[in-house]
């Protein structure tokens, strides 16, 4: 029977694991590295955390592992989403802020900033060339790599994972009973 194996790979985040499944709570920018020093190549979850902050890092900063899940994980190559549990709120401010990261600025935000035409036509035909696309060529949305697993009434449950958000960064994990 397996266990829960808990680790830090990073100050702010913690991978808790049972078999095959695993939770990466809190994803500050140097995760990735403390993922490969401890050896851990693959996560089926995110779980976002009340901090925003800590000591001026990012801790729900998903642009990166998303690319890890993505490329290094295969996720994209075995058509794979990568599950995310967080508050509705939090869910829809990453989503925001990855639209930005990995798709670029609208032609309405370029013109909203009075972007001139020719590096509003450079940088639009940039973005839509290395944009991530679907087997018909169109532009995938942000939204379309993940399961959204909204937290609902304190709680969400993904695979063999139970979770109980029991306060500010505080939270129950039970796995297999």
């Amino acid at each position: 029977m397996s266990t829960l194996d808990i680790s830090k790979p990073a100050d702010g985040s913690r991978v808790v694991q049972f078999g095959d499944e695993s939770l990466l709570f809190g994803q500050p920018p140097e995760v990735l590295k403390g993922l490969l020093l401890n050896k851990i190549s693959a996560f089926s979850t995110l779980v976002l955390v009340d901090s925003k902050e800590k000591d001026g890092s990012l801790l729900n900063n998903i642009e990166f592992p998303l690319y890890f899940f993505l490329f290094i994980s295969n996720g994209l190559a075995e058509g794979k989403r990568l599950n995310l549990i967080g508050t509705p709120e939090d869910i829809s401010q990453v989503f925001r802020l990855l639209r930005f990261t990995l798709l670029g600025p609208t032609g309405e935000e370029l013109d909203q900033w009075q972007t001139p035409d020719h590096l509003k036509r450079e940088w639009l035909g940039a973005s839509d060339y290395l944009a991530l696309k679907d087997e018909n060529g169109n532009i995938r949305d942000v939204e379309s790599f993940f399961n959204v697993i909204p937290l609902e009434n304190a709680e969400a449950s993904v695979g063999s994972f139970h979770i109980t958000h029991d306060g500010p960064d505080r939270y129950t994990v039970n796995a297999g009973g």
